[in-house]
């Protein structure tokens, strides 16, 4: 037995920078934090779906009656998904985009935008910039607007009013003065010639740029044109645009469309493109906000209308002389805000500070592929007082690790290019209690099953006597009459196969009436072509089969769809199909055909992360593997608790350990070491111990020693406490050359 014990002492934090031997802190580690100074394992994630397209360039949640949309944005447009509170989601929605156009540089920066009159309403404010590529593109592109509850945007700044035009007149006249309309705006409507603008306005006398080429009264378009090249950010009740030359620019107060009041402003408050904006929240001057441009730091506040002229805005530059590494590197976290500079790690808490790191600031820096550097995004994972930022490393042209801030523990770490580190977008917790992050890795298309269905020549509809449960939203269909391209929109059950004898009733009007509802019976949504002759029902062909019944229901139909008069018709269901899907085309031709469905290409996946120990894809479970390793050791570096050398040229050896760990499933240890500071290391282990373990035998002798902990089993998961090493020193003299 070793006459001496030390308590392992390493300090918090993760040192990638400098030589191994010159560190006080973790030497290496993967998916692992640290609270309270001690090493404990990052939590699990889990797929919440896989069917939006991606890679996603942009992730935003709204939180609304036990529902939260999840907005993610794509090259090619804008999709929803809509989850509970459990993660659970209920389909992809994709949105109808007017003034967009499809690019691979599409970034997407988004905000919510509510309205001051109390009616409930909030809009989704949305701008897809081209700058995937490049942080000072200045190609300009539309703002977008729409509900937050629906499915379209179009243009900001955008709306209608009625005018009456005067052949070659360039005078239009309103039917009232419309505070909306200002010079600059441009003009569309019939007789009013491509590229009209507005040059003046008096009351309701406008003045265009062109003359019109008719007399008419008609609805006009009038645009404010607000198309920028940096983004948008949401200062309640102000909507801030951002771009080129240090564009900043707002609408009035609540009002989108309003971009020519008084409280309107446009101005360029530095001579680089602003990328990013982020409100300031509470103080005296609020509404307020930060604005980053290429290298600068501007401060924007509210000052009411002062003055003469009235000036509502001040735009203070705070910062000349700092610079940021991509759009979306800046964060704000319990009021201070954080970002990731060219070449440091930067905050603004009232005044710019570079935020020490002799971490891993040149591993951070040193290994970055800067030609994807609009890839960096930050997100922050308050439960633990951390900020992230996701960054694609080496050749990687894609986030594959992520070096993180922990503002409570003042420390720094890293993912150590974990798979949990492999997103390209997010958003953190708030109403949702788990961060949302987008994989970027698209899944290829996946054959689920093949099966034999129905088909009818014109209908979307496809039916099949057995349910079956591999039927998905979204999958494709191809086979025999189907489309190419085709998708499953809708799954329904206990759908009308045959119908049995009709009790004709009497009194009905002759003829033959399409399309009527069916009543009666369990289900609903059935509907038929009904001949009547002789006043009576002498027909009934199902057009369509609803859902919900069941074999022996008796269905009927109003005489106010069979000419008004009549009663007594009925007919008996005898036989039902168990499922039927409805698909985004009609089938071309009639029979029975093998079709298969298959997972669309091209779809990502979705996580929710703080949730559990492990990586779950529906019924998949993996192992997250999670490890950490201390600093050197040794008795030359100071010993298992010491700080500072001690002059001791002994080897330690280890006689055993004691593990205290909040540990659930097996963990490993290994023992790695060398003689000398430049030397090769030499490892064994592992050294297998359970919850509940009090020691570890070992018998390990190194001059200059580390220990690596390890968990990667299922549900596995340790909080590190205070581990005891028994260790003494041995040989006096070193080994090898």
């Amino acid at each position: 037995m070793t006459a001496k014990v030390f308590a392992l002492d390493t300090k918090a934090g993760i040192q990638r920078d400098g030589t191994i031997f010159d560190k006080l802190f973790y030497n290496d580690g993967r998916w692992v934090r640290f609270q309270r100074g001690r090493p404990r394992k990052i939590g699990g994630y889990r797929v919440i779906s896989d069917q939006l397209l991606g890679p996603s360039r942009g992730i935003w949640l709204n939180s609304q009656n036990a529902f939260t949309s999840v907005f993610s944005g794509y090259s090619g447009g804008l999709q929803v998904l809509t989850i509970d509170d459990n993660g659970v989601g209920a389909g992809v929605g994709d949105f109808t985009l007017s003034n967009f156009t499809s690019s691979p540089l599409n970034l997407w920066q988004f905000d919510g935008f509510y309205d001051v009159a109390g009616s409930g309403v909030q809009s989704l404010v949305a701008h897809p910039g081209q700058n995937l590529t490049a942080v000072d593109n200045d190609n300009n592109t539309p703002v977008l607007i729409g509900d937050i509850t629906g499915t379209s945007m179009s243009q900001v700044g955008v709306f209608t009013d009625s005018v009456t035009t005067t052949a070659l007149s360039a005078t239009i006249t309103l039917a009232a003065a419309n505070p909306l309309i200002g010079a600059g705006q441009t003009i569309t409507g019939a007789g009013i010639p491509a590229n009209t603008t507005v040059v003046s306005v008096s009351t309701t006398t406008v003045v265009m740029s062109n003359n019109a080429t008719a007399s008419a009264t008609v609805t006009a378009t009038f645009n404010n044109n607000i198309s920028v090249s940096g983004g948008i950010v949401s200062l309640h009740p102000y909507l801030f645009v951002y771009g080129n030359n240090g564009l900043i620019q707002n609408c009035s107060a609540g009002n989108t469309n309003d971009w020519v009041s008084a409280d309107a402003n446009a101005t360029n408050a530095a001579t680089g493109k602003i990328v990013q904006g982020l409100p300031v929240r509470g103080g005296s001057n609020s509404p307020s906000g930060l604005f980053w441009s290429l290298d600068s730091r501007i401060r924007v506040s509210y000052i009411g209308g002062s003055g003469t002229p009235p000036q509502y805005w001040r735009y203070d530059i705070i910062s000349s002389q700092s610079s940021i590494l991509s759009s979306q590197s800046a964060i704000e976290y319990d009021g201070i805000y954080y970002w990731c500079g060219v070449d440091r790690f930067l905050l603004y808490n009232g005044t710019v500070k570079e935020i020490p790191n002799s971490m891993n600031q040149n591993y951070f820096f040193d290994n970055l592929n800067y030609a994807q550097r609009q890839k960096v995004w930050a997100t922050k994972v308050p439960r633990y007082g951390e900020i992230w930022w996701f960054y694609p490393r080496g050749d990687s042209t894609e986030c594959n690790d992520a070096v993180i801030y922990n503002v409570r523990e003042n420390t720094w770490y890293d993912a150590g290019t974990a798979l949990g580190a492999r997103r390209s977008a997010g958003y953190f917790s708030q109403v949702f209690a788990y961060p949302i992050e987008a994989g970027w890795a698209t899944v290829p298309s996946e054959t689920i099953f093949s099966g034999s269905f129905n088909e009818v020549t014109g209908s979307e509809f496809l039916y099949s006597d057995t349910y079956n449960t591999q039927v998905a939203l979204r999958q494709v269909v191809s086979g025999s009459n189907i489309p190419t391209g085709t998708t499953v929109v809708a799954i329904t059950s206990s759908n009308i196969k045959t119908l049995g004898t009709i009790t004709p009733g009497s009194g009905y009007v002759n003829g033959s009436y399409t399309n009527v509802p069916l009543t009666g019976g369990s289900g609903a949504n059935a509907e038929a072509t009904i001949g009547v002759s002789g006043g009576q029902v002498s027909t009934v062909t199902i057009t369509a089969r609803g859902a919900g019944y069941i074999i022996g229901n008796t269905l009927s139909a109003s005489n106010t769809n069979l000419g008004g008069t009549g009663s007594g018709f009925s007919i008996p269901i005898t036989a039902i199909y168990a499922q039927a899907i409805e698909m985004s085309d009609a089938a071309t031709g009639t029979g029975t055909a093998t079709l298969t469905f298959s997972t669309n290409p091209d779809r990502i996946l979705v996580y929710q992360h703080e949730i559990g120990t492990d990586s779950i894809y529906g019924q998949n479970v993996e192992s997250i593997e999670s490890y950490f390793e201390t600093n050197d050791l040794g008795l030359v570096s100071g010993g298992p608790a010491q700080p500072a050398m001690v002059g001791e040229n002994f080897w330690l050896h280890l006689e055993r350990l004691e593990p205290d760990f909040l540990q659930v499933g097996e963990m490993e240890l290994y023992i790695t070491g060398r003689p000398f500071a430049q030397s090769e290391d030499k490892t064994t282990g592992p050294y297998l111990f359970e919850p509940g373990t009090g020691k570890i035998d070992l018998r390990e002798q190194r001059r200059e020693l580390r220990l690596k902990f390890r968990s990667n089993v299922q549900n596995g998961d340790y909080q590190m406490g205070r581990v005891i090493v028994n260790a003494d020193g041995g040989d006096v003299r070193g080994y090898g050359p």
